[in-house]
């Protein structure tokens, strides 16, 4: 019915064509909240099963180690694993909703009511913007968490097979001069969260007047802590050439090592959280570290909304091709090649930024803010010619 121009008749059909909208509105909220859950479900569900046959295949035929115990590491590792993929959880679920309203003429019915290319986009981006808010403030710290309890879970398992140290890849060593003379440590694993080393061996020597190391002992524990002054370890035993081993249930040694030593070497900045960073960047500093990776890392997660804000405008300003003009799959092809080349844009500018080509903000900015950018210009060409 067309509205008349004049009086409460006008009054009406405007507060109709409004009640229309916020219906329309609310319709595509819903739809793009269930388009972002199963998107979220079915890529959970593939990168579930990959990391659980990887881990199957890594600890295959290792005592103790069964599937009850490969199935608990999968599920502390998934948290992290859907932060890294939640740019796609986006893309590929706005791109869901929006090829199945054109596919069942409902894009069409929508624009009838007047609805604009910036009413669609809209919805979209504000839910991005907030997923990514929540990937940044919830998800991020409790995928650090359950990385953190990953590698100790892993260890764990590990040394109860008795296969600790052949499985550790990130060794972390350390030299020192003592009354003795020299003592090379190293730690076959690092829990960077709880500053927690395991596998360690402390190889005592010194150097004879020609040059020659002359080996005095060496001590192996299970695990230890470096705290100011000295190493708090567990379960280690004494070993020398000329004397029995003798086996300590926990043994202090001094250091002159500080524990800010361990910041260089063991702790990898994917695995804080955007309530550690902080902390980390100022200790490193006062330990004079280089922090660079630290901010680097800090600006990805303030970044995170803005990137999915970016991937949900790739899906829409791709989606409003007709479906009965033909073309649709190219315009999904573009979309999903767009997304994946904003990806990768991103971990080069990164890579670049690591190696102090770019300011860490121009690197991990640059490449959402031109894609976020390069959508409205879309988005406005389809709207307004």
């Amino acid at each position: 019915m067309d509205c008349i121009e004049h009086g409460a008749a006008k009054k009406a059909c405007g507060a109709s064509g409004g009640n229309m909208i916020r219906l329309l509105f609310r319709y595509l909220w819903r739809e793009i909240a269930t388009g972002i859950v199963m998107a979220t479900s079915i890529i959970g569900a593939l990168v579930f099963v990959v990391d659980y046959v990887e881990l199957s295949r890594n600890m295959d035929g290792q005592p103790g180690v069964g599937a009850a115990q490969i199935l608990q590491l999968t599920v502390l590792k998934l948290p992290g694993m859907i932060e890294q993929t939640l740019p796609f959880i986006v893309l590929f679920g706005v791109m869901w909703v929006m090829f199945r309203l054109n596919r069942r003429n409902e894009l069409v019915a929508m624009r009838a009511a007047s609805m604009s290319a910036w009413q669609f986009a809209l919805p979209a981006t504000l839910m991005a913007l907030g997923l990514g808010v929540l990937g940044t403030t919830v998800l991020n710290p409790l995928a650090a968490r359950t990385a953190a309890q990953f590698e100790q879970k892993r260890i764990a398992f590990m040394q109860g097979s008795g296969q600790a140290g052949k499985e550790t890849d990130h060794a972390v060593w350390f030299r020192e001069a003592v009354e003795e003379g020299i003592v090379v440590i190293r730690a076959g694993s690092v829990v960077p969260q709880s500053a927690e080393l395991y596998d360690l061996s402390f190889h005592y020597y010194r150097l004879l007047e020609d040059g020659t190391p002359k080996v005095l002992h060496r001590i192996d524990a299970q695990s230890g802590k470096l705290n100011p002054g000295f190493w708090q370890l567990e379960n280690a035993i004494d070993m020398s050439p000329v004397n029995a081993p003798k086996i300590y249930e926990t043994l202090a040694l001094n250091t002159k090592i500080a524990p800010s030593a361990l910041l260089g070497n063991s702790v990898r900045a994917a695995s804080l959280s955007v309530y550690a960073l902080p902390g980390m960047i100022a200790e490193s500093k006062k330990a004079g570290i280089g922090t660079r990776r630290y901010r680097m890392q800090m600006q990805q997660l303030l970044s995170l909304p803005l990137m999915l804000a970016a991937m949900a405008l790739i899906a829409v300003s791709f989606s409003f091709k007709l479906v009965r003009l033909g073309g649709t799959m190219q315009m999904a092809l573009i979309a999903g090649g767009t997304g994946f080349a904003l990806y990768f844009a991103s971990d080069l500018l990164q890579t670049l930024g690591a190696t102090q080509v770019l300011p860490p903000m121009v690197a991990i900015w640059a490449a959402p803010v031109f894609v976020f950018f390069a959508g409205l210009a879309r988005i406005t060409i389809l709207e307004d010619g």
